[in-house]
């Protein structure tokens, strides 16, 4: 069953395909990435809608940063 992970590459957020039988990890360090997430989604679609929810909370985050006058 195809899988697919959320990692980071060049410093940008993307979804990767997970080979069967191979760990998340694994597709990451062979993107030359890191993993983000460490759940795998069974469909784009899944991995998708998580890593819009992550973009905005990290997104949110900043918006509420408060900078020293």
């Amino acid at each position: 069953m195809v899988r697919f992970a959320i990692i980071e590459v060049n410093q940008s957020l993307t979804i990767a395909q997970v080979t069967p039988g191979q760990l998340p990890e694994d597709t990451a360090r062979q993107e030359r990435g890191y993993l983000i997430d460490p759940a795998t989604y069974r469909s784009y679609d899944q991995a998708r809608a998580a890593l819009f929810k992550m973009q905005r909370r990290d997104h949110e985050n900043v918006d509420q940063t408060v900078l020293p006058a």
